[in-house]
Parts: C-alpha cells; sequence; structure tokens
C-alpha cells in the first residue's frame, strides 16, 4: 500500500521515448525523470538565502548554456545553503507522444536517483553513464559519458572535482546500478511543478472528476434508498394483508363463537384466533352446535351437539379440519347419539409470533 503514497516514475531517454517502468497506480501523480544525456549540470553561489537570490541563480545558468527556453532545478547543499547545484535542459525539448517537457513535472535523472553522502561513483543512467563526487551530502561534480570513460578521462573528471585519485587505478570504477528514490512526495513544491499542478485546466478536470464521483455516489445513494424504499413498501403491504386476513378471521372466530355455551382459551394469541376460525368454519351451523370449544396452548377440544338422527362423515371432516395447517392429528369420536367429540394439535411457532399477545380467557 504504501506504493500509493508516492508519485509514478516515468523516464524520459534523450531521444524523446518514454519508458513506463511503473505502472502501478495509473492515477498516482507522474514524475517524468529526464535523461542526464539531455540535462546541464552547474555549480553557483548564491548572493543570498532567499527566493530572489535562487532564481537570478537558476536565470543566469540558463542564460550561460544557451537554451531558448531553459527549465532549472536549483538544491542548495546541506551544510552551506549559499552553494548549490543547478541542473538545467531545454524547455521545449519534445517527447515521442508529442507533449513538451515544460507541460510535465520534471526531475533530473540524477536528482531521481538515490544520494551518496561522500565519495566518487560511476552511475549507469537512462542513456549512458554519469560520473558523480559527493561531500557531505552535496553534489559537487557530475559529468555524462554515453559510453563508460577511459581511465585517463575518469582521472580527468576527479581532478577538476579536486576528488582524491587512486593512481594505481588507470582504469574508470565498474558502473553501479542506483534506483530511483523512493521517497519522493506527491506534490512537488517546486514552483514550476506547483504552477503545472495547480493549472486551470488542471484544477478544472480535477474538480470535474470529484463532481463526476460525487455524483455517481448520491446516485448510487439514491438508487440504494429506492430499493430500500421499494422493498419497505412491499413488506407494509404484506404485512397488511396478513393483518387484514388475521383481522377477518378473528372476526369470523367470535362471530361463530357467539353461541357457544363454554368457551376457553390459553396460549399464543394468534394460533387460538386461527384454531378457533378453522373449527366454526369448517363446523357449520347445519352440522351442529358447538356447545364447547377450548384451546390449552396447543391442545384443541370441541364437544359438538347433534341431531339424534344426523349423519356425520367423520373422514371428511377430520381432511377439512386439518387442510387448514393450524390443526393436526385431528381426532373425531361420536360419544353418543347427539355428542362428537373433537380433539387436535394446534400447530404454530411460538418464535415466529413473538409478538402476538397470549390469550389467558
Amino acid at each position: 500500500w504504501r506504493q500509493y503514497l508516492r508519485p509514478r516514475l516515468v523516464p524520459i531517454h534523450a531521444d524523446g521515448r518514454l519508458e513506463e517502468s511503473d505502472n502501478t497506480g495509473r492515477f498516482r501523480p507522474t514524475v517524468f525523470v529526464l535523461s542526464r544525456a539531455v540535462c546541464s549540470f552547474s555549480r553557483v553561489r548564491l548572493t543570498g538565502k532567499n527566493t530572489k537570490a535562487s532564481a537570478a541563480a537558476k536565470l543566469g545558468v540558463g542564460f550561460r548554456q544557451g537554451y531558448n527556453e531553459a527549465q532549472t532545478r536549483l538544491v542548495k547543499d546541506p551544510g552551506d545553503p549559499l552553494q548549490a547545484s543547478v541542473w538545467s535542459w531545454e524547455g521545449d525539448f519534445e517527447c515521442r507522444n508529442g507533449a513538451s517537457v515544460a507541460t510535465m513535472r520534471i526531475l533530473p535523472e540524477t536528482l531521481a536517483r538515490e544520494a551518496l553522502t561522500d565519495g566518487a561513483r560511476l552511475v549507469r543512467s537512462i542513456d549512458g553513464f554519469e560520473g558523480q563526487v559527493w561531500r557531505e551530502g552535496a553534489l559537487i561534480a557530475s559529468r555524462w559519458w554515453p559510453a563508460i570513460p577511459a581511465g585517463r578521462e575518469w582521472q580527468h573528471f576527479l581532478r577538476a572535482a579536486q576528488a582524491p585519485i587512486d593512481e594505481e587505478g588507470a582504469d574508470a570504477p565498474v558502473p553501479v546500478d542506483t534506483p530511483f528514490r523512493s521517497d519522493l512526495p506527491l506534490i512537488d513544491t517546486e514552483p514550476s511543478n506547483l504552477q503545472l499542478t495547480f493549472a486551470p485546466a488542471r484544477v478544472a478536470a480535477t474538480a470535474g472528476c470529484v463532481l463526476a464521483m460525487a455524483a455517481a455516489f448520491e446516485l448510487s445513494q439514491l438508487l440504494t434508498h429506492a430499493g430500500t424504499a421499494a422493498a419497505n413498501e412491499a413488506r407494509i403491504e404484506t404485512s397488511l394483508e396478513r393483518n387484514g386476513a388475521a383481522i377477518d378471521a378473528r372476526r369470523r372466530a367470535v362471530s361463530s363463537a357467539a353461541g357457544i355455551e363454554e368457551l376457553a382459551a390459553v396460549g399464543n394469541g394468534k394460533a387460538v384466533i386461527e384454531a378457533f376460525a378453522a373449527v366454526t368454519t369448517e363446523i357449520p351451523p347445519e352440522m351442529g352446535r358447538i356447545r364447547i370449544l377450548r384451546v390449552n396452548d396447543q391442545l384443541l377440544e370441541a364437544r359438538l351437539i347433534i341431531d339424534a338422527d344426523a349423519a356425520i362423515d367423520t373422514p371428511k371432516l377430520v381432511s377439512r379440519l386439518e387442510k387448514n395447517n393450524i390443526l393436526s392429528d385431528v381426532f373425531i369420536e361420536r360419544q353418543n347419539d347427539t355428542t362428537i367429540s373433537v380433539k387436535a394439535t394446534v400447530v404454530f411457532d411460538p418464535s415466529a409470533d413473538e409478538d402476538s399477545p397470549s390469550l389467558r380467557e
């Protein structure tokens, strides 16, 4: 995850070719590393510590290098803020993709690679090789070669930098592969790069992306709320239908139970009402008169008074009572010529109707 806290590095070769060396995080800020082959290096003495002195030094270096549209990068020495290193390059240098480096966040290759504290080294660069002399964390000398320099060229470079020379070694040192820095900030505080970062076109594009993302988020929230509202509406309608059916069943049960001499109920209110409704519906008045109807939790008992010569189809009545799903194990017994006993089990799930009141009457 740390790679997303630093910019993406894209090297630019001397021929303008872009090298996609880091393909992760396309939406991270991009730093274009300009080949040392097209950068010039200078050492300057500043006239002061303010920004005007730095700007004057960069302007002077660009003028001396003879660039038409010079771009520069100045880095002060850690131990002496009046001494600085300046890299300069042609601002209208075009890449193969048609873009000019003047419109890019540019960092000279030397500054993009890990630094040295003290000593001399030959670095393998994007194009060719760069000789470097470091002293107390500051780069005091730099020279670029298209190929590994001969021993004499290397020694001349060290003498010009007033660096120690190994008289026994006639050849240049073995080039080292120095990796790119991993501590580059997401936003460059260099004024020219800040202007690129906060250019009106980029700010407008960024604002457009932010607004588009905000609109997409709001749309997703709206769709989510709409879906939730539709689901809630469907649940309400289902609840109303169920409650309406329960109310109708209760009315029918109460109406039918008005003529029952002995009525008792203990248990889940909804189950009792449905059991009463099942019995009073499937045993109509023309079949006989229900004299006793009791529900004690899951046990239902009923006593039916019929005419002495009435014929009751017991299996059919059992099937009719059990089809309601509220009654099971229905048992019907004819006690005498005018009395029929009905017993059944009231089927209900107590956990599914925790909100239903209990009846104890």
